[in-house]
């Protein structure tokens, strides 16, 4: 999903209603919010932006306290062996908009570029789900990035 889509395709209003009934029920909820690989492809940073603020104050406005994570980088590499960062300026919106928004904020991008230069691209590369999906993780990379979160 983009930005735009979650909220057109209604997947906002459901998660609005999910975070309102947290709330209701007296727990602390907090909520991440992390997109960028698929507005990359449609819109520029600031496009994403807007609606990362959007989001924000939606999730205020039931009592949801966001979290803004900057995106998992993608494990491209260039033959040197230094990491290709296509994603930075949608990380950087989100670093801008949660510190506009005095938001919680997880910079998952730069530890997991921080992270994946260090093993380099072969080692890497074993956290794809298939061999050319330099994206999506298999079970290996989910455990790796998800104790980082």
């Amino acid at each position: 999903a983009t930005t735009g889509s979650f909220e057109a395709s209604g997947l906002m209003n459901i998660s609005l209603s999910h975070i309102q009934s947290e709330v209701s029920n007296g727990r602390r909820t907090l909520v991440t919010v992390q997109f960028g690989h698929n507005d990359m492809k449609i819109a520029p940073p600031e496009s994403m932006g807007q609606n990362l603020t959007e989001m924000v104050h939606q999730i205020r406005a039931v009592g949801g306290e966001p979290v803004l994570v900057t995106s998992l980088t993608r494990r491209n590499f260039f033959a040197n062996g230094t990491l290709d960062d296509v994603l930075e300026p949608w990380a950087e919106e989100t670093t801008e908009i949660a510190k506009e928004q005095h938001t919680h904020l997880l910079d998952l991008h730069k530890y997991s570029m921080d992270y994946v230069q260090a093993i380099g691209a072969n080692s890497s590369h074993c956290l794809n789900r298939t061999p050319d999906d330099n994206t999506h993780l298999n079970a290996n990379g989910t455990i790796v990035f998800g104790r980082s979160v």
